[in-house]
C-alpha cells in the first residue's frame, strides 16, 4: 500500500442497522465517497478502485456460505487485526479494529468455534462460522453485507448458477495520519536511530525526533507521557513497570556490542576477561602492568601508568548490560556492585551518554570505559578482545554479537544476551528496545497517532533492518522480527486493534 493509501485509509463504516446499533443514515456524513472491490470465486486475483489487487487467497463457497480472506479484509479494507491462538498455536479468536470514523475504531471480535461475535461488546450473530482454509481465516461475506455497512452483489456462472463474481461497495473513512513523530532514550543505538530515522523520513514522508538522553531519560519520557516511544538498552524493572500504570511493549531493533575501550600509547590490542574488567572497576587493579592484565596479554608491553576507570554517569541501558554481563561472570560483582542502570560505582569518573564516556576516554591517558562498539570505532580508540563463557577469546563483530541473539527469545522479548554459552559468542552483546504503550488511546493520543507508530514500529522490523549492518549493528534474527510483529500488531485504540 502507498504512503497516500495509508494516510487514506479506506474502511468498512460498521452500520449494524439489523441489530439496532446504529440508525440508518446516521454516519453518511462522514463517507466521502465509496470504493468498489470485485472478487472472483475460486481466484486470488481481484480489482480494488479499478487497481488489480492479489489476495492471499481465494474466496470460496463452504455450505453455501461465500468465504472471504481475513487478511484482505485486514489489508485492503484498512482495518487492523490481530489473533489469540492456542497452546498449539491454532488460531481460536480474530479481533478487528475498524474506524467508523476519523477518530474512532470499531471493535469486532469473532470466534473460530461460534457464530456468535461481539460488535463495540454487543452480540452478533454470523449465520456461519469463520474458518481457516489453507493455513488462511477467512469471514463469512454476509458478516461484511449485514454488519460492517458494505453493499455486496453477486454475479452467477449462467452454465452452473454458482456465485462468478462478488462486487462490494465500501464506504471511505479519511483517517488523518500525522507525519511526525517523537522519541527520546538510549544512547546505545542513537547513530543507528540517527540514520534510519533519516531513511524513514525521505522514503515514507514521516519524520522522527529521536533525542538521545539515556535509556533512563526515555523510560521518564514514555512515563510522563510527553514521547510517542521510549527507548531502552534495558527492560522496564517492575517499579518501572508500575510507574508506567498501563503494559509496555518491548520491541527490539538490532542486536549490539559493549566494548571496553582505552586509551594508551600505541592503541595494543588487549585481551581481557570478566574478572580482570571486574578488579579493575573495583579498584583492586590500579596499573596497567598489573601482573593479571599481562597474564593475558602475552607478548604486549603494557604501560607503568595508572588506570582511570570511565563510566556512566546518567540513567543508562549500555550501564545495565554492562553490570548484567559482570553480575552473570563474577559472584564477587554481584554481591557488591551488581546491575542496574544506576549503581554505585567504587571508583572512577562519570560521563554522560555513549559518547560522554567515549570522549572522556580520548581526554584521559590511562583511562578505560565501556561503550557501544560504534561509539568506540568513530573515536578512533581500540577496543578489548574478551573472553568469552567457554574460554574462547572472541572479537567484538556484527557475527559475534548475532551468535549471541541465537537463543531461545520469551514472547515479550525481554531477555538478556550477556554471557552466552555459544562457544563463538561475544559476551557482552544485547538488544535494544522501543517501548510503546499496548493500548495507545491515552492522554490525547489521536487514532492517527496510534497508526503512525505501527506504521513506523513495523517498518523498522522489516524494511529498516537494512540500515544496522552498514553503522556496526547486527540485525533481528528472524525469531525476533516475527515475535515483534505480534507485539506490534497486539497494539490497540480503545481496545480494537490498529490499522496498518
Amino acid at each position: 500500500m502507498s504512503a497516500t493509501g495509508r494516510r487514506i485509509l479506506s474502511i468498512v463504516l460498521v452500520a449494524l442497522i439489523a441489530i439496532g446499533l446504529v440508525v440508518p443514515g446516521a454516519l453518511a456524513a462522514s463517507a466521502a465517497s465509496t470504493k468498489t472491490i470485485v472478487l472472483t470465486m475460486e481466484s486470488t486475483v481481484a480489482t480494488v478502485a479499478g487497481s488489480s489487487v492479489t489476495l492471499d487467497a481465494a474466496p470460496f463457497v463452504a455450505n453455501g456460505r461465500t468465504m472471504i480472506p481475513i487478511r484482505f479484509v485486514a489489508e485492503t479494507m484498512g482495518a487492523g487485526v490481530s489473533y489469540t491462538t492456542k497452546a498449539n498455536g491454532s488460531v481460536s479468536q480474530v479481533s478487528l479494529g475498524l474506524p467508523d470514523s476519523p477518530t474512532t475504531l470499531k471493535a469486532i471480535t469473532l470466534s473460530l468455534s461460534s457464530t456468535t461475535a461481539t460488535v463495540d461488546g454487543q452480540p452478533v450473530t454470523l449465520d456461519t462460522t469463520p474458518t481457516i482454509r489453507q493455513g488462511r481465516t477467512f469471514l463469512p461475506i454476509r458478516f461484511i453485507a449485514e454488519q460492517l455497512g458494505a453493499k455486496v452483489t453477486y454475479t452467477t456462472d449462467p452454465s452452473t448458477g454458482r456465485t462468478k463474481t462478488i462486487t462490494i461497495v465500501l464506504p471511505i473513512v479519511n483517517v488523518n495520519v500525522p507525519t511526525q513523530l517523537s522519541g527520546a532514550g538510549a544512547t546505545f543505538p542513537l547513530p543507528l536511530y540517527t540514520r534510519m530515522f533519516d531513511v524513514y523520513n525521505s522514503s515514507i514522508g514521516t519524520r522522527v525526533n529521536y533525542q538521545g538522553i539515556g535509556s533512563g531519560g526515555g523510560i521518564k519520557a514514555l512515563t510522563d507521557k510527553t514521547v510517542d516511544f521510549g527507548a531502552s538498552d534495558a527492560f522496564l524493572t517492575v517499579a518501572e513497570t508500575n510507574a508506567m500504570g498501563a503494559p509496555v511493549l518491548h520491541i527490539p531493533t538490532c542486536v549490539g556490542a559493549v566494548v571496553l575501550t582505552y586509551n594508551l600509547d600505541g592503541n595494543p590490542t588487549l585481551r581481557l576477561d570478566a574478572k580482570t574488567v571486574s578488579d579493575i572497576y573495583m579498584g583492586t587493579i590500579t596499573n596497567w602492568r598489573d601482573s593479571r592484565i599481562a597474564a593475558l596479554n602475552p607478548g604486549v608491553t603494557l604501560p607503568d601508568l595508572t588506570i582511570t576507570t570511565i563510566h556512566r554517569s546518567d540513567s543508562s541501558g549500555t550501564t545495565s548490560i554492562f553490570t548484567s554481563y559482570l553480575t552473570a561472570a563474577v559472584p564477587a560483582w554481584k554481591s557488591t556492585v551488581g546491575a542496574g542502570k544506576a549503581v554505585s560505582w567504587p571508583t572512577g569518573l562519570g560521563g554522560s551518554g555513549n559518547a560522554g564516556v567515549a570522549g572522556l576516554v580520548s581526554q584521559h591517558k590511562g583511562a578505560i570505559g565501556y561503550v557501544e562498539l560504534v561509539y568506540a570505532i568513530s573515536s578512533n580508540l581500540p577496543f578489548a578482545t574478551m573472553r568469552n563463557s567457554s574460554g574462547n577469546f572472541i572479537v567484538p563483530s556484527l557475527a559475534s554479537s548475532g551468535r549471541a541473539a541465537q537463543v531461545q527469545l520469551p514472547d515479550d522479548l525481554k531477555v538478556l544476551l550477556v554471557n552466552s554459552n555459544d562457544s563463538q559468542a561475544y559476551p557482552i552483546s544485547a538488544f535494544t528496545w522501543l517501548l510503546v504503550y499496548r493500548e495507545q488511546k491515552y492522554a490525547g493520543r489521536t487514532l492517527g497517532q496510534a497508526i503512525a507508530l505501527k506504521q513506523m514500529l513495523n517498518w523498522v522490523l522489516t524494511t529498516g533492518q537494512s540500515v544496522n549492518e552498514g553503522l556496526g549493528y547486527g540485525k533481528l534474527p528472524e525469531a525476533a522480527v516475527q515475535k515483534a510483529q505480534k507485539l506490534v500488531n497486539s497494539m490497540t485504540y480503545n481496545g480494537a486493534p490498529i490499522p496498518d
